[in-house]
């Protein structure tokens, strides 16, 4: 037998009412299984987390957990993508209002450096991230996408500046991973607790680095309000009570 269209759309929204609301149980489990894990990882960090903790957290079941998660390292990495997309959109905001590809630039440097500058956020870095080391190697497909979050907004910023010959060097892609390399690994010294200069001494090394290499004015643009960049130590990863304190 063969349907008709509009018997085909009228089937298609039955078969989507009856299971709109598991799908919507799901999702509010999911949801509830990301923030205890969150939670709990606030508190005791990522050697701390069991399936247990995350339950009792949640208020929910072994089953309702293994329904949605093959295991503690797959909950784990969920957690990692929303912090990493929940990121995204703020770089992603403040790009946007950056009035050209030079102060989009300085606002990709701007927001990766917060990461670890500013209290709260680097509790959360810290914590994500050596997890992140962790799981790389069990979810390369995942990691290298998350990755991805951050490298795609500056690759545009590139070929933005590229178009209008402001970067005149730029080869958008290898650039912008030699840019994540560098900006990282002084995110990585700050959380690490290494003796590292001020965000604003580092946000202006970086940024003549950066805007040298790709053949630009290396005057630094404007910085964040310095009274939001203030900087305080990071706390160490092995203080679960310091990491607690600023998530």
């Amino acid at each position: 037998m063969v349907f008709s269209p509009p018997y085909m759309k009228l089937s298609e929204h039955v078969v989507d009412r009856s299971v709109q609301p598991a799908r919507d149980r799901a999702e509010q489990e999911v949801r509830s299984l990301i923030a205890a894990a969150h939670a709990v990882l606030r508190r005791s960090g990522g050697s701390g987390l069991t399936v247990a903790d995350v339950l009792a957290e949640a208020g929910l079941s072994t089953r309702a957990f293994y329904r949605h998660f093959a295991s503690k390292d797959e909950l784990v990495l969920a957690v990692f993508e929303r912090e990493q997309e929940s990121a995204t959109t703020r770089l992603m905001a403040k790009i946007d209002a950056a009035a050209d590809p030079r102060a989009a630039l300085a606002a990709w440097v701007d927001e990766t450096l917060a990461l670890a500058y500013e209290p709260r956020r680097a509790g959360r870095t810290q914590v994500l991230w050596s997890e992140g080391a962790r799981l790389r190697a069990e979810f390369p497909t995942e990691f290298d996408a998350i990755v991805g979050g951050l490298l795609e907004p500056l690759v545009a910023i590139l070929r933005a500046g590229a178009a209008d010959g402001e970067f005149p060097l730029t080869d958008p892609e290898a650039d912008a991973a030699s840019i994540h390399a560098v900006v990282w690994n002084a995110v990585q010294r700050k959380l690490d607790g290494a003796p590292v200069p001020t965000r604003a001494a580092t946000r202006a090394q970086l940024l003549r680095f950066c805007l040298g290499a790709l053949g630009a004015d290396t005057t630094v643009p404007t910085g964040p309000d310095p009274t939001n960049a203030i900087d305080h130590p990071t706390p160490a990863a092995s203080d679960p009570k310091g990491v607690e304190s600023t998530l």
